[in-house]
């Protein structure tokens, strides 16, 4: 059995939602260098998986896992061995029918009580969750994750470590190493499932951390200005810039 790096949950340029400066290739080539060999795409409602990406992932020693961070009632999932129509999940009725389609659910940063965290939607619909995130933004003092952990121990949910990557530089901060004897997308389900999975991560010193959410805030201050004026242009309200 061996040892592999992996991180699920990460955004890139593609994402509709949030300003990302780094595409899906600048990605794969820094998750290659880190030494990552299975990771996920996870732009918010945005499915970003194609054969190019997989084969340049392939090239550099990766395993690329078609991902999704997907809004399902207002409350964000992260659906692994996603597809194009996994963009039109909308209810957690959805999410139940689509699970026969072997997809992947974890559970991102559930209790961390801003928009879109699962919170008390997770223990409703416990059953259909694969494993639970363990969440990158946290310090010696701050951590919400601490009832992600609690709620794994008494349920038997795997834990794994993400980093939610919306800056390059911050990619692997929290990971998970995952023993499996086969490196593909089944053999790497079924070992999370089976508990083959730790999570590596440090907390974060608290100014840094403050430093990152004002980071993270501006970036979505500005995918919201983006959005705007792509909707005044489409709306002839606009100028066209060349």
């Amino acid at each position: 059995m061996n040892a592999f790096k992996t991180d699920f949950h990460i955004h890139t340029s593609d994402d509709r939602k949030d300003h990302i400066e780094h595409t899906s290739y600048q990605l794969i080539q820094q998750a290659a260098q880190q030494g990552l060999k299975a990771i996920a795409i996870t732009n918010h409602d945005t499915f970003t998986y194609n054969s190019d990406l997989r084969c340049y992932a392939e090239d550099h020693g990766i395993l690329l896992i078609p991902g999704i961070e997907k809004t399902v009632e207002r409350r964000h999932v992260l659906i692994l061995n996603a597809f194009p129509a996994t963009e039109k999940i909308d209810t957690f009725e959805d999410l139940r029918r689509a699970k026969d389609d072997d997809l992947f659910y974890i559970a991102p940063h559930p209790f961390f009580r801003t928009g879109g965290c699962l919170e008390g939607k997770l223990y409703e619909h416990l059953d259909l969750f694969d494993a639970v995130e363990y969440c990158f933004f946290y310090s010696k003092w701050f951590n919400l994750n601490r009832e992600a952990e609690l709620l794994c121990r008494e349920k038997g949910l795997p834990l794994v470590g993400n980093s939610d990557c919306h800056v390059l530089k911050y990619l692997g901060t929290c990971h998970s190493i995952v023993r499996t004897y086969d490196l593909s997308t089944e053999g790497v389900f079924s070992s999370i499932r089976s508990g083959q999975v730790d999570v590596v991560t440090q907390p974060i010193f608290l100014p840094r951390l403050a430093m990152i959410l004002i980071e993270m805030t501006l970036n979505r201050r500005k995918a919201a200005t983006r959005q705007k004026d792509i909707t005044s242009v489409a709306e002839g309200k606009g100028a066209v810039y060349s």
